[in-house]
């Protein structure tokens, strides 16, 4: 029945809690002892002696069955007192519990003595002999079960040795007697034993209780760590809340101030005026880095974890940047120049991170730089370990930076030079967040400057070995990368998919494109008519390249897992995002890009065909800048959204006096952005709404409004990706 008590610590942590040590000690010995029992090994001991006596003397079976019936009683009456014991009240006395089985423990003794007088066979030492050994196994099984509680034992062996010991010292033989000696001397050192088992099992009650304490103190820091963590978590929700919450509110009024303030700098104002909008437009444009840099730096991990593209082209990356900057340059009449090696490795890492140092960067050279130059460079090197790397470089002919800032020029909040920073409205946050991004890539991050003599900051990032995308000779790259307009293109390509998307990316432009299903009609076609240039399969470039001995350049579109062709004037990676492809389109015509040189009616075309003029909204750029002129197209966005779903429900109803307003409206905003072909759809279906012209046929030019505003919205996002932000 002990071995279904489970351990139990209830009587013990009771006694710690009340800070009774030796209580405790005393509670878990009992517990010990009820543990301990085994009530039903007395069995194999009863049967030995019994079966003996009953070969060796003529005694009535009843009365040598006596002592087991009286040995099994008190084993029924034990297992009860240990399933009480299990149930007791924890706060209960345990010396109460001890007393209660140093009786039961004597009543078992009792019975076994009744035993020692009922099986002794006089004058047959041997039968005397195996009885004695029996008792004496019997007792050593007992000592196991009573060792905890020394008085439990103590009463089991007086009542149970004790008359066997009187039995063989009346034999008055030597054998006998020795007998007797060994049973005393044998129980006595039984006894003498549960000293040192007590103390061992005292010691074992203490390392309990002091790794139960240890379990409760783990416990409670534990709960105090999640409550902290969990507090923490909450705190940094609430964090990226508030700061994706104060970004809108702020960003959205500073950005339309920062437009206003630039519209209103091109308006006619006298010197001093247009000083005052000047120092508006610098503490604006400081004020908005700063928020910008705040921001990063507050969202750094949570911002790593939205990216998700695996690599990017070191050389677009460079040009991306450059012309966002190439506005302000501009203004501060210094030069702006790119420069990348040759045959560059793509970057083992996200375009967008890359390009947020590099612009970081970049805009600091472009703002301490007075006079002269700022330089983008990206070259190919390898780390210590000989794997492959790329290297970004800004170099500069600003005023530097002194030696003593070398040491925390990369720490948040430490701007440099102070005097000069506060003069330039620098914050010290910038180069702080560059850093934490440039480790977080696994690269690294530095400057060598001298005073006086301007600066270069570079980093280092991963590149991904084996992966180029442009196999002609280096030279500088444009900083600028507009649209081609007003270009004739074939496309050589079987994958109706990739033919769509460069429909989507260049046809918007006015660019005029023929598609060709292989190489043989390719052939036909290029016999028949002239193309400023030809898109190609990298699959199908060399064998194009040999059929066709075409003149006009070859960009191969490469895409995984195809090998590189060799007789294309270029290679791109496909798929590319829209800069890309223009940049390669760029690279591949040179000064031919900028308009067609195959029809002597090219910019007519153009402006006939184009959804957008790619000239024109790159003068708006370079006038208002990047920031301002994304503003006001998004504005625009959501406003021709609006105005062509109203224009579309009206045309549904059959509201033409309603639709022809719209239409007006829809004019008037395309008109002030140039959206010539759009201006001209709404233009004429004004003009046929005035003419009460046939519904079929004030539909189909409704129709026709709306698709053309989807072309203008398909523009747009090409030529600005960051549009939808």
């Amino acid at each position: 029945m002990s071995d279904q008590i489970e351990p139990s610590r209830r009587d013990v942590d009771a006694a710690v809690s009340s800070g009774a040590s030796a209580a405790a000690l005393t509670a878990g010995r009992i517990d010990m002892l009820y543990r301990l029992g085994r009530h039903h090994l007395f069995l194999p001991f009863s049967a030995m002696c019994l079966a003996g006596v009953l070969y060796k003397h003529a005694t009535p079976l009843w009365l040598a069955t006596l002592p087991v019936l009286l040995q099994i009683a008190v084993a029924i009456a034990t297992g009860e007192l240990t399933a009480k014991y299990a149930k007791r009240d924890p706060k209960s006395d345990p010396l109460y519990w001890a007393q209660r089985y140093t009786f039961y423990s004597g009543f078992a003794g009792a019975a076994w003595g009744v035993g020692a007088v009922i099986w002794f066979v006089p004058d047959d030492f041997s039968a005397q002999a195996f009885l004695t050994v029996a008792f004496l196994g019997m007792t050593s099984a007992e000592y196991i079960a009573r060792c905890a509680h020394r008085p439990a034992y103590l009463a089991h062996a007086v009542m149970s040795l004790g008359p066997l010991a009187v039995m063989l010292f009346l034999e008055q033989s030597p054998y006998a007697t020795l007998s007797c000696v060994l049973v005393l001397f044998f129980g006595g050192v039984l006894y003498s034993y549960c000293s040192g088992i007590s103390g061992m099992i005292d010691d074992a009650i203490r390392l309990r209780l002091e790794n139960a304490d240890l379990v409760l103190s783990l416990s409670q820091e534990k709960k105090v760590a999640e409550t902290a963590r969990d507090a923490a978590e909450t705190s940094a929700r609430a964090k990226s809340a508030f700061i994706a919450n104060i970004s809108h509110e702020i960003r959205t009024p500073l950005n339309a101030l920062l437009g206003m303030a630039q519209l209103l700098e091109r308006s006619e104002l006298d010197r001093v005026q247009n000083g005052h909008v000047k120092v508006l437009l610098e503490a604006g444009r400081g004020l908005k880095t700063l928020l910008d840099d705040v921001i990063a730096l507050s969202n750094h991990e949570g911002d790593e974890e939205a990216y998700s593209e695996e690599d990017c082209d070191a050389a677009q990356a460079v040009r991306t940047v450059a012309r966002l900057l190439q506005p302000r340059a501009w203004e501060k009449q210094i030069r702006l120049g790119v420069t990348a090696d040759t045959n560059l490795p793509r970057v083992a890492a996200d375009p967008r991170r890359v390009r947020r140092v590099l612009l970081k960067l970049a805009d600091n050279a472009v703002k301490f730089t007075d006079r002269g130059m700022v330089e983008l460079r990206v070259l190919q090197q390898t780390n210590e370990r000989g794997d492959p790397i790329l290297r970004f470089e800004v170099c500069d002919t600003g005023h530097g930076l002194p030696p003593e800032m070398a040491g925390h020029i990369f720490e948040p909040f430490h701007p440099g030079d102070s005097s000069y920073a506060r003069h330039n409205e620098g914050a010290g946050l910038g180069l702080a967040v560059s850093k934490r991004t440039v480790e977080a890539l696994g690269g690294q991050i530095g400057y060598e400057s001298e005073p006086g003599a301007g600066a270069t900051f570079w980093f280092t990032v991963p590149a991904i070995r084996n992966a180029h995308i442009q196999t002609d000779e280096a030279e500088p790259i444009a900083s600028d990368a507009a649209p081609p307009w007003g270009l004739t293109l074939l496309i050589a390509c079987v994958d109706e998919n990739v033919a769509t998307q460069l429909t989507n990316l260049l046809e918007p432009f006015g660019n005029q494109l023929t598609f060709a299903a292989n190489a043989s009609d390719a052939a036909a076609l290029i016999s028949r008519e002239s193309f400023d240039g030809v898109l190609a399969d990298a699959a199908e470039a060399d064998n194009l390249a040999g059929v066709l001995r075409v003149h006009a350049p070859l960009l191969a579109l490469l895409r995984p897992g195809v090998r590189a062709p060799a007789a294309a004037s270029a290679v791109l990676r496909w798929p590319a995002t829209a800069g890309g492809l223009y940049c390669a389109i760029r690279d591949l015509l040179g000064r031919g890009a900028e308009s067609g040189t195959s029809s002597k009616n090219a910019e007519t075309d153009h402006n006939r065909n184009a959804a957008i003029d790619a000239q024109a909204f790159s003068a708006l750029e370079k006038s208002l800048g990047l920031t301002t002129l994304i503003e006001i197209l998004q504005s625009y966005m959501k406003t021709a959204e609006d105005l062509c779903a109203a224009l579309a429900a009206a045309s549904e109803a059959e509201k033409w006096s309603d639709a022809g307003r719209i239409a007006q409206d829809i004019a008037g905003a395309a008109g002030g952005l140039g959206l010539a072909a759009l201006t001209n759809a709404a233009r004429s279906f004004t003009q046929c709404v005035r003419e009460e012209a046939a519904p079929e046929d004030l539909r189909k030019t409704a129709d026709a409004i709306v698709s053309e505003h989807m072309r203008v919205a398909q523009a747009l996002a090409n030529l600005y990706p960051d549009l939808a932000a």
